[in-house]
């Protein structure tokens, strides 16, 4: 059973909704909007070196790699680089950047809000207008720099993510 199972079961059930979220401490989210379908990511943030103004080099976030998983825990459909989500039935969205809303960075990857710019395909992911990602974990850049400007690390996260559409 995935860790967030309560969490997700809440937000299936609808009594996790979008008004109950607006009081979370973290993050606000769309006003107007219905989640639509949660899961658990379970993967990683890749980085790459990149060099920075001081000399040496840096960690800039490449993409994430990770596998999204239902409530019973089956793969639904994964998350890569654009940010982008797709399902297993094809449909897919692409995140805009910067986010709409994002939490203070800590030891975990920031909660955030990210409306979707693009759409393609028409199951599970057709309808989605916004990407929340909350109760994070891991995912954070190593504290050590580079070394070398080929240097790539991935830091194993978790995170949930819910798809909103507009009401």
């Amino acid at each position: 059973m995935p860790k967030y199972f309560w969490l997700c079961l809440l937000v299936l059930a609808g009594i996790f909704d979008t008004a109950f979220a607006q009081e979370a401490p973290r993050i606000a989210f769309p006003q107007h909007a219905a989640v639509v379908l949660a899961v658990e990511a379970d993967g990683v943030q890749i980085y790459e070196a990149k060099p920075n103004t001081a000399g040496g080099f840096k960690w800039a976030l490449k993409a994430p790699e990770a596998e999204l998983k239902n409530l019973s825990g089956a793969t639904v459909g994964k998350h890569f680089g654009g940010p982008s989500w797709m399902a297993n039935d094809g449909s897919q969205v692409v995140g805009a950047s910067p986010p709409l809303n994002i939490s203070p960075a800590g030891t975990n990857v920031p909660w955030l809000v990210i409306a979707v710019k693009s759409k393609s395909g028409s199951g599970l992911l057709a309808q989605v207008d916004y990407v929340a990602r909350i109760s994070t974990e891991g995912g954070t850049a190593p504290a050590e720099a580079p070394k070398a400007e080929t240097d790539i690390v991935r830091v194993k996260y978790r995170a949930i993510y819910l798809f909103f559409q507009k009401t």
